[in-house]
């Protein structure tokens, strides 16, 4: 028995394909061929929306083929959105080097010209062999953190952040700036600006890593995209380019931040395609009502509740309004409330340094940190002795 043979069980087994594919010709070759193979797979006679790769989850498929000569563009955003969570096939019946090496870069592991059995069981095969050591790299998480209002911190929020995502065990984290008018990262952590997110967005459909590489900036464990330094030169970046930087990103780094600036502004395109949306506001009655308007214009671009998160900054009792009153106003509650420590946040700015994590500040992002990655401690129970202690009056 040859090692396909032995091996067929197997990839027949565990692989569902999601088999995208508008070509007629090549999909019938395709569905033909899995029929044969005995895999149970599904089908989409056309592209779905950028951004609603979602249907991956709907089938239980844990496997894409993806029909890249129909709409070459539209089939790249697609890779770039379905390798983040599942192994892509590019499927083209021309033997295309130029189109295959975008195919690549934009995170298809596989290039299928012809789908019969054989070619195909090879393929299945190879990635099943494959698995053991692609099962336990971490998900990539981006996090977009925007501001309700301007001067609310936001800022400084993702750059403390992405830090203590690294504290916290992220192998490897992005910070990107990715306003272009204060472009605020390179100035808190006093780096020299070289390249910036305008000339990522120039290259994304020829990103790779040999480019990328000169684009960001190494800083205190950090991956570093600044903002340009010319704030009258706004960067366009259009929902394909963010896209399509995202699935690149996805690819290399387990924790992405963005500061992105305020709603409808140059840069605001990353929060719909982000995992988490971090609105950032402070407690006084202007800053909510500017960021209660951004609600509703997140929610239009497609932002649902589940992925907005609160974050009220510079929170200080004696002042503003209360959680429960934040909450009413808002309709949303808070999902974090960061403790007002002014001094120490000037200073770590004076100093060009991440916050220091041992201040009140450092502990509220910390603990925003645990949160969102699922780490969040218990609290901790009292015993039976502490209830016979005298209370404080």
């Amino acid at each position: 028995m040859s090692m396909l043979e032995a091996d067929a069980p197997a990839a027949r087994d565990a692989w569902k394909p999601l088999v995208v594919c508008p070509d007629g010709e090549m999909s019938l070759q395709i569905r033909a061929t899995l029929t044969e193979m005995g895999v149970e797979f599904c089908h989409l006679p056309e592209y779905p929306h950028a951004g609603n790769m979602s249907v991956l989850a709907q089938p239980g498929c844990n496997i894409c083929f993806i029909d890249v000569a129909s709409d070459q563009e539209l089939a790249l955003l697609l890779i770039a959105e379905a390798s983040a969570d599942v192994p892509v096939v590019a499927l083209n019946s021309r033997n295309d080097a130029d189109l295959i090496l975008r195919c690549l870069r934009r995170g298809a592991r596989e290039f299928l010209a012809q789908p019969t059995p054989e070619q195909t069981a090879g393929v299945l095969q190879r990635l099943v062999r494959e698995r053991p050591n692609t099962a336990h790299r971490k998900p990539s998480k981006a996090y977009c953190v925007m501001p309700g209002k301007a001067g609310c911190g936001a800022s400084t929020l993702a750059v403390s952040l992405a830090f203590e995502l690294k504290r916290g065990g992220a192998a490897s984290v992005l910070l990107v700036d990715a306003d272009h008018l204060e472009s605020s990262i390179a100035f808190l952590l006093k780096l020299k600006r070289g390249f910036h997110l305008g000339d990522a967005v120039h290259d994304w459909r020829q990103m790779d890593l040999d480019v990328w590489n000169r684009l960001v900036v190494p800083c205190h464990g950090l991956a570093v995209l600044p903002g340009p330094e010319d704030p009258t030169s706004p960067t366009e970046i259009d929902h394909a380019a963010a896209l399509g930087l995202f699935g690149f990103w996805r690819e290399h780094y387990e924790a992405i931040v963005v500061d992105a600036p305020c709603v409808h502004s140059a840069g605001s395109e990353f929060a719909p395609v982000s995992d988490e949306v971090l609105l950032v506001t402070t407690n006084e009655l202007a800053a909510l009502h500017a960021t209660r308007r951004s609600i509703e214009c997140l929610e239009r671009h497609g932002v649902d509740r589940t992925r907005l998160k609160l974050i009220v900054n510079r929170y200080t009792p004696a002042t503003g309004l209360k959680p429960d009153e934040v909450q009413t106003a808002m309709k949303l509650a808070p999902y974090a409330l960061l403790e007002n420590d002014y001094k120490v946040v000037q200073a770590a700015v004076l100093e060009g340094t991440p916050v220091a994590p041992v201040s009140h500040f450092g502990h509220s992002v910390r603990e925003l940190a645990e949160r969102l990655t699922g780490k969040e401690k218990a609290p901790v129970k009292r015993s039976s002795l502490f209830g016979l202690l005298p209370r404080r009056a």
